[in-house]
């Protein structure tokens, strides 16, 4: 069975993504595993030693306590297949471990609508969770709701074919809510060139199974228009493809996804592309 592995930090923010990944779970026949990664402080300013083998148990069996009561007080779950896991380190490393041991079909976790440093530690987190982890990752800021999402929006950029195992992802979760896909590029052009018409049509087939359309709309900054687009359709969920960009890319025009996660306030799918 494939599995969702939800990353919590026993916060209501880890909560809600939770309860969005029980009805995820539900309806794509998939198993839940609820990750909790805590930090192990290892010495002192000075570099003395700090942590030994009773203090590290300690933590270890403090933080199973704490995951054996957010599990009570989520009866929700019972209506899915789970298991638990507790680790110590950082969440990223825990997060690649757990990937290796489970069939994962999505990452589904929660990001803060906080400000100042807070929000850039946290945004910071979770963009290192989606550079990082070859697995769809679903972004929910705390409020957000995918449990009846009808219209889901992928941001294309006709420039490559995505590959079918990315695309795949979204077509199945598509499925499983009965929802519309919507196919958007958004350019400061006026029209698509003919070579980036000629990788819509071959985007086309990997589409048929489920209801959807293309739409092209201009803007001069790819996060405006696609946040204009979200908020006209009434976009549920924003699907976007994370490609490594190279280092003149990253200077010149920065990274779109990171804006994304950072900032833009809905919830987001984040697809993982290889160069």
């Amino acid at each position: 069975m494939k599995k969702i592995i939800v990353p919590v930090d026993f916060s209501n923010c880890s909560k809600n993504a939770l309860l969005n990944a029980i009805i995820v779970a539900e309806r794509m026949n998939m198993e839940l595993v609820l990750l909790h990664s805590f930090m192990l402080p290892m010495a002192t300013s000075d570099g003395t030693p700090l942590m030994v083998g009773s203090m590290i148990d300690d933590l270890q069996n403090a933080s199973e306590s704490r995951m054996t009561d957010f599990v009570k007080e989520n009866r929700e779950l019972k209506r899915v297949k789970f298991s638990t896991e507790v680790t110590a380190g950082l969440l990223l490393a825990s997060l690649n471990d757990a990937l290796k041991n489970h069939d994962t079909a999505y990452v589904i976790m929660g990001t803060y609508g906080a400000s100042g440093l807070k929000k850039a530690f946290i945004g910071s987190n979770a963009y290192t969770v989606i550079k990082n982890v070859k697995r769809p990752v679903i972004a929910l800021p705390e409020d957000a709701d995918i449990t009846k999402m009808k219209r889901i929006a992928m941001s294309g950029d006709y420039k490559q074919i995505p590959s079918a195992a990315a695309i795949e992802s979204v077509i199945k979760l598509t499925q499983a809510f009965f929802a519309h896909l919507y196919i958007i590029h958004i350019d400061q052009d006026k029209a698509l060139e003919q070579d980036e018409l000629e990788i819509a049509k071959g985007m086309e087939k990997y589409f048929k199974k489920v209801p959807h359309s293309f739409h092209f709309k201009r803007d001069y900054d790819v996060e405006d228009g696609l946040l204009a687009f979200a908020k006209e359709e009434d976009i549920d969920l924003l699907v976007m493809i994370s490609r490594h960009h190279s280092l003149i890319d990253r200077i010149t025009r920065g990274s779109e996804t990171k804006r994304m996660v950072m900032d833009i306030p809905m919830p987001l799918m984040i697809l993982s592309e290889p160069k």
